[in-house]
């Protein structure tokens, strides 16, 4: 590696101060493997699937110490078509091997491919469909694909039926299907980023929007059910097409995933620092939710690792991650990895954590049967064009954390949301971030309330002036923390994401 590796975290701080340490993790094997970004991990939790840039991969990690290539597919085609690009996501249901792309638009062949992966060795595709978008990010439950509908209008979640291996499409769902308000916020702002499916519920990452929760136990009737910490439509709508509001907090809903029983709930926040505002807007943590009942409480939020004095540290931002029993692995980009334990959301505890920031940029970190597995997806030393071609992306098997090494974890303060009318600058020359006002609205039954008191009939406009669809809970908690992948594009795997975010289209719905 090109510099010593560090057992440290990080978090962006331009003082002379030290790393926040953690207790020391080592990589117990590592793997060169091209393109390696996304990971899943198959239920016998020692097989795991790659994206890789122009395909993707197997990776046996039984021997933690040697994990190997079991398969290896790129330039992937259908009929005749250019192969398809910038595939920086998989996932696995049973037997099913889901892989989308590309990352936005690109060249060549968008949509899906469906493997059967009763052979991880030896994988049979069963199925392509195309698509007239570059999924950003997908999901398999079963016989249903769920795809973010990236550049399409009103930036749904495209949901298709794959029983029989027959792809079809059989509903879209957006923000604007619950609270009609949603369809004025410009598009850049109210992008479903990424998506996670589990127990017949949808949860949907919606960037500035917010995260939503949509039951989908009819894939062809979705609706939604809750809404937690995003901003006001409102206050979006009156944005200039590409404000700094898109890269910074307390925005950017950007990665989303439950524990096994649906008790709580983690929200990965990617946020960047505008350099034209006076604000701190970035990086960002992980939000720790209780959803255990019908009111949803925000428990702790989980700081970004805190850079050593000579680390930069500024893009540790967080990004994908992974949940076992009370554990959440995580990774920070430049900023390693991190495994926590959130039993307790209020005081989560950290376990152990990696970094080599000179020569890793991880994209995401998920448990193995003992251990876990996370992928650096290139070097950030490598020039743009080696990044794009994901050369030196790399496999990393790490052992599981002693809970005896357990020490307090880093959080952060939240960020207030602003309120509509408020500029976009939210903070005073000092930081000081200027007073708002919070309120949570549930909806059900017959009546919808609104703190502090008031009452109307479902589907009718609130004092805000937005429309909530009846059934959907609404914790409207100002939250701090973001999203999109401003470093992905710094290595490639975003670049088709930020061609078609753009200007609003001028038909009144800003798709």
């Amino acid at each position: 590696m090109a510099a010593t590796a560090r057992s440290v975290g990080a978090r962006r701080d331009d003082r002379d101060t030290a790393a926040d340490a953690a207790p020391p993790l080592e990589p117990a094997g590592t793997l060169d493997l091209r393109g390696a970004a996304e990971a899943v991990v198959d239920d016998d939790g020692t097989t795991v699937y790659c994206s890789l840039v122009d395909g993707f991969g197997v990776v046996d990690a039984s021997d933690p110490a040697n994990p190997t290539v079991a398969y290896e597919e790129r330039e992937l085609t259908h009929d005749g078509s250019d192969p398809m690009q910038s595939i920086m996501d998989v996932k696995v249901s049973g037997n099913r091997l889901l892989v989308s792309g590309p990352n936005g638009f690109a060249e060549g062949l968008s949509g899906f491919f469906l493997y059967d992966v009763s052979d991880p060795t030896n994988p049979e595709r069963v199925a392509v469909h195309e698509t007239a978008f570059g999924p950003h990010n997908s999901f398999i439950d079963g016989d249903t694909v769920y795809l973010t509908g990236s550049g399409e209008r009103g930036q749904p979640v495209v949901i298709y039926d794959v029983s029989d291996d027959d792809p079809e499409e059989v509903a879209r769902w957006t923000a604007a299907d619950a609270d009609d308000a949603w369809a004025t916020a410009g598009r850049n702002y109210r992008q479903a980023h990424d998506i996670h499916v589990q127990d017949d519920t949808l949860y949907v990452a919606y960037w500035d929007a917010g995260t939503w929760l949509v039951d989908v136990s009819d894939p062809a009737d979705p609706h939604s059910t809750r809404f937690l910490g995003g901003h006001d439509p409102e206050y979006l709508a009156g944005l200039e097409g590409f404000s700094p509001e898109f890269r910074e907090l307390p925005g950017n809903s950007h990665y989303v995933q439950p524990n096994a029983d649906g008790s709580r709930l983690f929200v990965g926040k990617e946020a960047w620092d505008a350099e034209e505002t006076e604000k701190d807007g970035g990086p960002g943590g992980i939000e720790l939710w209780d959803v255990s009942t019908s009111h949803p409480t925000l428990g702790a939020v989980l700081a970004p690792p805190r850079p050593g004095a000579s680390e930069d540290g500024d893009g540790w931002t967080s990004h994908n991650f992974g949940v076992d029993g009370d554990r959440l692995y995580t990774s920070w980009y430049g900023g390693g990895v991190r495994v926590f334990d959130v039993s307790d959301v209020d005081a989560p505890q950290l376990l152990g954590g990696w970094r080599d920031s000179d020569a890793t940029l991880f994209w995401t970190a998920k448990p193995l049967e003992s251990g876990f597995v996370a992928t650096s997806f290139a070097n950030p030393e490598n020039s743009r064009e080696e990044r794009q071609r994901g050369e030196g992306a790399r496999v990393y098997v790490f052992p599981e954390p002693d809970d005896a090494d357990a020490e307090p974890a880093s959080t952060m303060e939240r960020r207030e949301f602003p309120q509509s009318g408020e500029d976009d600058d939210r903070t005073t020359a000092t930081g000081t971030t200027r007073p708002t006002t919070t309120s949570t609205t549930t909806t059900g039954g017959d009546d919808t309330t609104t703190d502090p008191g008031t009452t109307t009939a479902p589907g009718t406009t609130t004092g805000s002036g937005t429309t909530t669809a009846p059934g959907t809970t609404v914790v409207d908690d100002p939250s701090p923390v973001p999203g999109f992948g401003v470093l992905t594009a710094l290595a490639g795997g975003g670049l088709g994401l930020w061609r078609f975010l753009g200007a609003d289209d001028g038909d009144g719905e800003n798709a």
